[in-house]
């Protein structure tokens, strides 16, 4: 007499198919729950590069905002200001780039001191402008017009007016910065490397916020 093997026949088919579904079935959740998280974590990439785009570009404005001053400027001490602004700047950008690569985030390399109006024209121009704009997020391209208007329309004046508006927008612009990084530090205040570096940053921008409305004050009368 044949041997009858306990649990064989149907009753093992079937079980094998309820296995079989409720493992198919965890599998796709598990994969859902993965495509969810890794979803999750390229839009924090997404979001953090963004954020470090527009600590770039307060940078870029600054330095341009000086560079100007020391081209349109006669006053000696605006023009002694307007160079700690630009050193400031260049080096907090500089520590931003060396952090982004340690993280192997693209920071977009922004120049702001030419006019918006020379964008144009001949095509090796355009070419070295594109060039400059490398990695520019499109978020972004909103903010940099806006940043370009402001300076265009203070390249227009010159003397005393040129000195307060320099002033005023160095203060209002650090009024602005410092919200800026201050939601940076609350945001990312488990990554210590860089709630470090945007420390550092809101304290020479109140700084600079500070020595600017002084100055402002004299050329108001």
């Amino acid at each position: 007499m044949a041997r009858r093997i306990r649990g064989g026949g149907v009753a093992a088919l079937a079980a094998a198919l309820v296995f079989g579904s409720m493992t198919g079935a965890a599998l796709a959740d598990d994969a859902k729950k993965d495509h969810k998280e890794q979803k999750r974590i390229g839009e924090s990439v997404a979001e953090k590069e963004l954020y470090v785009g527009k600590l770039a570009l307060f940078d870029a404005k600054q330095i341009a905002l000086g560079n100007l001053a020391l081209e349109k400027s006669q006053d000696e001490k605006v023009r002694t200001f307007a160079q700690k602004l630009v050193d400031d700047h260049k080096q907090h950008l500089s520590g931003l780039k060396a952090w982004a690569d340690s993280k192997q985030i693209e920071v977009a390399t922004i120049d702001l001191n030419q006019p918006a109006s020379g964008t144009g024209g001949s095509g090796a121009m355009q070419e070295g402008y594109d060039k400059k704009m490398e990695g520019v997020d499109k978020r972004l391209n909103k903010a940099i017009t806006e940043a370009e208007e402001e300076l265009d329309k203070l390249r227009e004046k010159d003397g005393r007016e040129f000195n307060k508006d320099f002033l005023s927008r160095v203060a209002d612009d650090g009024k602005k910065g410092q919200d800026m990084v201050k939601d940076g530090m609350d945001k990312y205040r488990t990554d210590a490397a860089f709630s470090e570096l945007l420390r550092r940053t809101r304290e020479g921008i109140a700084s600079n916020e500070r020595e600017a409305k002084e100055m402002e004050k004299s050329f108001r009368r």
